[in-house]
């Protein structure tokens, strides 16, 4: 499959992702207890309580962050690659570098949603989420960086 239309279809199941979190907490609003978790410690237990209305912080976050990721992906010229980047080897590095950005931006994006919900339902996260979200961000960022420093 090409990469543009996965790359596509991964900026699609972002936009999903984040216009699903508003759509989830508009109409769950009124079941959204008033006090929520707003932070959770390693083990994903509850350490601090906030008001109902902090959630909103969330997906604007989420949407800021996302916007942030598009608009990097979109300038390679600026992006710091850690290679020397030739005429020659341009295209791999670069392709390189935005597989890496897109895997980031989508985690990134599945990471804050998951989250919103544990916080809207009032529930802890599970102890699994911290080493999902670990291996998720740095297996993908391990991978490409060895492929960068292979392929230059």
């Amino acid at each position: 499959m090409n990469k543009k239309i996965i790359y596509r279809i991964i900026n699609i199941l972002c936009l999903v992702m984040l216009v699903g979190t508003i759509v989830w907490l508009i109409v769950t609003w009124d079941n959204i207890p008033d006090e929520v978790p707003m932070h959770f410690n390693a083990g994903g237990e509850i350490d601090r309580m906030g008001d109902k209305v902090e959630i909103i912080i969330m997906p604007i976050f989420s949407w800021l962050l996302y916007g942030m990721m598009a608009f990097i992906e979109a300038i390679p010229g600026a992006w710091n690659t850690g290679v020397k980047v030739t005429p020659e080897n341009s295209a791999r590095v670069y392709a390189i570098i935005k597989r890496m950005l897109v895997t980031i931006k989508f985690v990134m994006v599945l990471s804050f949603t998951m989250i919103t919900v544990f916080i809207s339902i009032g529930k802890p996260l599970p102890v699994w989420f911290l080493a999902f979200e670990l291996i998720c961000i740095f297996g993908p960022m391990v991978y490409n960086l060895i492929s960068l420093y292979r392929n230059r």
